[in-house]
């Protein structure tokens, strides 16, 4: 994960805006309303609604979470400059209707603005002076999601704090329920396979253990290959990743099974790549030769309640049909 920082005149703009219009960015009936007191990973307390009426989640993954939690959204909410409309395993009925801004990899503090949320999740807590930033729009909590370790944990810490633990034990306990049903159909058809997630980066294949592919995969208890350098438990081990020249390709013929992240349009690189599907050390690995190369919205990486059910669903179609 990266992002793009504002140039210094898009920043001092939006500052004077910010700073011009902060006194109108809370409602006189967010002024009536019941307000609660929060500490934030980052430090900050602040005094958000008790129920906010027009949440904005600032990261995709962050309105999934929003809804997830059980949130009215605002009317206006940011998807990734590279995408066209929220990722399509999102829940759709309660994003129906929303206007949407690319917020992503350049961020667009004056959009957020116009989208008048009275609260703001923000994910992004590695980029360290978005906070203060978005404090001057709403009451912000940030943390950090993409911090390479198991989204679930900050998510849940994020649940709890913002006193929607039932909201977010019910998803774990229906995903929980999913991951056993799995395993044990698994378990029933002796389907053991060895399973690696991969991607093509400048020419060399790429594997590695991060993100919602590495946890599923590990919930399900699947043998992964070492390529991906996850750690013992079959976790993330941070940013370790493992490149492979096309004359190291060969090196994944103990992988049955390959899962790889698609654009939004379906394209799938290992799939369209002149060089590499003319490689005959690529073409000769058993999950190419089989077909065993299941796609997936790459957008899934990046850990939200949403993706981790629909990165089981890949999982489940793949292995069990």
């Amino acid at each position: 994960m990266r992002s793009t920082a504002l140039t210094f005149a898009a920043l001092a703009a939006t500052g004077l805006l910010l700073a011009s219009c902060a006194s109108s960015t809370t409602s006189t009936e967010a002024d009536d309303a019941a307000t609660v007191a929060v500490t934030t990973p980052t430090g900050a307390d602040i005094e958000m609604p008790a129920e906010p009426q027009a949440a904005l989640g600032f990261y995709t993954t962050d309105v999934d979470l929003l809804i997830t939690l059980g949130f009215e959204l605002a009317g206006t909410q940011p998807i990734r400059d590279d995408f066209t409309a929220f990722p399509d395993f999102f829940p759709q009925e309660e994003l129906a209707g929303l206007d949407t801004f690319g917020n992503f990899p350049e961020f667009n503090l004056e959009a957020v603005l116009e989208a008048e949320p009275d609260f703001i999740l923000n994910g992004l807590g590695y980029e360290e002076d978005l906070d203060g930033q978005l404090q001057k729009i709403a009451p912000t909590y940030t943390y950090n999601a993409f911090d390479g370790g198991d989204w679930r944990d900050v998510a849940a810490q994020a649940a709890v704090d913002l006193g929607r633990e039932d909201e977010w034990q019910a998803w774990v306990d229906q995903y929980e329920a999913r991951v056993a049903d799995i395993r044990e159909r698994l378990d029933a058809a002796d389907i053991h396979p060895v399973v690696a997630d991969i991607g093509l980066w400048e020419g060399q294949v790429t594997t590695s253990c991060y993100g919602v592919p590495c946890l599923v995969l590990a919930d399900l208890g699947l043998e992964m290959s070492p390529l991906m350098n996850a750690t013992d438990e079959g976790l993330p081990a941070g940013d370790e990743y493992t490149e492979l020249s096309p004359e190291q390709v060969g090196q994944l013929e103990g992988v049955d099974i390959a899962f790889t992240g698609a654009n939004e349009d379906g394209s799938v690189a290992v799939e369209t790549d002149e060089a590499l599907t003319g490689n005959a050390l690529w073409n000769a690995l058993p999950f190419v030769q089989n077909g065993e190369i299941h796609g997936f919205n790459y957008e899934m990486l990046y850990g939200s309640p949403s993706g981790q059910d629909a990165f089981l669903s890949v999982v489940e179609e793949a292995l069990l049909g």
